[in-house]
């Protein structure tokens, strides 16, 4: 559970980061969505960057590839606390926090999956990731409307003063917890494994746009709108998360994960442009909650397709590249995502967004162990 913790502190900063960064940026620096698209995105596209070498960082263990993270993030909430003073030369300050956290939550991710299963045994991949899953996403949904509450109360060096706080209270959690040696392991062909998870991960690339669009653009949408209920749907987004994991949780350990996945695909593509459609907020409301639910399941299921096709011994180099579509996916978002945006308007971007859940679909037919 203090392993888990640790991921939940992780994401839970990611979350606060995306509640609080896109109004900070728009309303106190003036920027365009441009900018909030690729202050977003640097940190997604640094997590990327990690998967070269934390296959190399994990062989000093996973234990301290978790604890180095973890004072990684501390960092990054004193940068942000730093760049809430809104001085010149900010934004390159917040791209720079971005990045150290964009690493520090590439190697965790990596490091404690790994130290889960090497805990727990590889027969608890399907419940490690399912269980990781819900860290994440759950993480990520509940700390985007506390990022914006501390935003609007106290500014941006509130988040960034939490974001400390609680990164250090997980290193301390992790004290008395105990590495895993591992002995005579067979060293995974990247390649090989790469191929491998490359479908189910190109479906996680394409399910996570519609993700990161609602987390870092929504609160600008019903604010553009003169919508007052932002932070209800960030709430609301974060609660259908958790409520569907919690009652069809028990559908990961099936044999229907593809039929489970493109079921969550279907709902999130029709959520996403339903939202672009919006005659007002309550109607945006529904559908910003059935994006959520649509969320819940589908990092599990196409992670456990894609441990399916590996070997035991090649399933944490399967589970670095598996993360590192998410990665890509949460990098690119941004930045395409705000551009499409400022081009066109949200309503364009969500349907976008949209129109790639579509396109895992297409995918997700190929996606089998």
């Amino acid at each position: 559970m203090r392993i888990q913790f640790a991921v939940i502190t992780c994401f839970f900063v990611v979350g606060l980061s995306l509640g609080a960064l896109p109004l900070f940026i728009s309303d106190e620096l003036g920027a365009s969505d441009s900018i909030v698209g690729m202050v977003i995105g640097a940190q997604f596209l640094a997590s990327l960057g990690s998967r070269v070498f934390v296959g190399r960082l994990l062989r000093s263990g996973a234990r301290r590839c978790v604890a180095v993270s973890l004072g990684a993030l501390a960092l990054y909430g004193a940068l942000l606390a730093l760049g809430g003073q809104a001085f010149e030369g900010t934004v390159p300050l917040l791209v720079a926090a971005r990045i150290v956290q964009g690493v520090a939550v590439g190697t965790l991710i990596t490091a404690a999956i790994v130290w889960t299963i090497d805990k727990l045994g590889e027969s608890s991949t399907a419940r490690v990731l399912a269980m990781t899953g819900i860290s994440i996403y759950g993480a990520v949904a509940c700390g985007a409307p506390v990022g914006i509450v501390l935003f609007k109360l106290w500014g941006l060096a509130a988040a960034g003063g939490v974001a400390v706080v609680v990164a250090l209270l997980a290193l301390a959690a992790l004290a008395t917890v105990t590495d895993e040696v591992r002995h005579g392991e067979q060293k995974a062909a990247g390649g090989k494994v790469f191929g491998k998870v490359l479908v189910p991960g190109a479906v996680l690339f394409l399910h996570g746009v519609g993700f990161v669009s609602i987390e870092a653009f929504v609160s600008l949408y019903f604010a553009a709108s003169g919508w007052s209920m932002v932070t209800v749907a960030l709430s609301l987004f974060g609660l259908s998360f958790v409520a569907v994991r919690l009652s069809l949780g028990h559908l990961l350990q099936g044999n229907r994960l593809q039929r489970l996945a493109a079921l969550s695909l279907a709902c999130q593509a029709l959520g996403l442009a339903l939202l672009a459609l919006a005659p007002n907020q309550y109607w945006a409301l529904l559908f910003v909650a059935l994006v959520g639910g649509s969320c819940s399941l589908t990092f599990p299921a196409l992670g456990t397709l894609a441990a399916g096709r590996c070997s035991p011994h090649e399933r944490g180099t399967a589970m670095a590249f598996y993360a590192g579509f998410q990665d890509a996916s949460y990098a690119l978002t941004g930045p395409v995502i705000g551009l499409v945006i400022q081009a066109h308007g949200y309503g364009t971007g969500f349907f976008a967004a949209g129109l790639c859940a579509l396109g895992g679909l297409v995918l997700l037919r190929r996606a089998r162990p």
